[in-house]
């Protein structure tokens, strides 16, 4: 793929490329209600206390939703919200380690970015993006999180069309669409965020401070990216979004 030819000549280029994060864009959204620490999935104060942790007002508006789902027969359930710090971690370090067995780091590193974030960055940290299913169907024995299951006749394929017909008028818009323009992560037709509140997460992402805390995380597979690299990262795949998501 053209994304991750360019992606694998930048994690070998050399160092010396600071990554502009706040040059990628200006808004002035304000931001003074939310934490660094939470934008990187350290600090869960800003989350609802509920089974499944969202932010406040994301939980607000899927519990609206999930009711005017249920009228229509549709039975939204969430298989992934908020996720923190050391939960993406674990997920990248598994994969990183056995992949690592087989392939290059760099190799590695851009197999695991196929779907998964680096741990730090992930949206879910947020607790403003959900991953969906209808808890209604019979359930395939094999991933449930797969393209086919939301298209055609797959299991999910009525969720999908209730949320792309009333989805926006609670807030929540598709992150990763199936547009061919668009760089960074595979499609996702499961992956969901409540825009008014992802926003003003993203924005503070993008700034230079939240850069200078990130780099002081480790994981396995860090020190083998560059700046190059990363700066590659946060605009192709940070940003390689719904257009309906990105900060105006």
């Amino acid at each position: 793929m053209n994304r991750k030819r360019f992606l694998y000549s930048s994690i070998l280029a050399g160092i010396g490329l600071q990554f502009p994060f706040q040059t990628f864009f200006k808004t002035s959204i304000n931001l003074q209600n939310i934490s660094i620490e939470q934008v990187l999935g350290l600090n869960t104060s800003h989350l609802e206390p509920s089974p499944i942790l969202l932010e406040k007002e994301t939980y607000k508006s899927f519990s609206k939703m999930r009711s005017a789902a249920l009228k229509d027969n549709i039975h939204l359930q969430i298989v992934s919200g908020y996720r923190s710090f050391s939960q993406q971690k674990q997920i990248w370090e598994n994969k990183y380690n056995q992949l690592s067995k087989t392939h290059s780091s760099s190799e590695a590193i851009l197999e695991i970015m196929t779907y998964s974030s680096i741990p730090g960055t992930s949206r879910h940290h947020w607790g403003t993006d959900i991953d969906i299913i209808d808890q209604s169907v019979q359930l395939p024995e094999e991933d449930i999180l797969l393209e086919k299951h939301y298209h055609g006749t797959g299991v999910f394929s009525n969720l999908k069309i209730w949320m792309e017909r009333y989805g926006s008028d609670f807030g929540f818009e598709l992150v990763y669409t199936d547009d061919t323009t668009r760089k960074g992560f595979l499609y996702e037709p499961w992956h969901y965020s409540f825009s008014p509140s992802s926003k003003n997460f993203l924005s503070l992402q993008m700034k230079e401070s939240f850069q200078k805390s990130w780099e002081k995380l480790n994981f396995d597979g860090k020190s083998k990216m560059t700046p190059e690299f990363i700066a590659s990262y946060f605009k192709n795949y940070a940003l390689g979004i719904n257009t309906i998501l990105m900060p105006s």
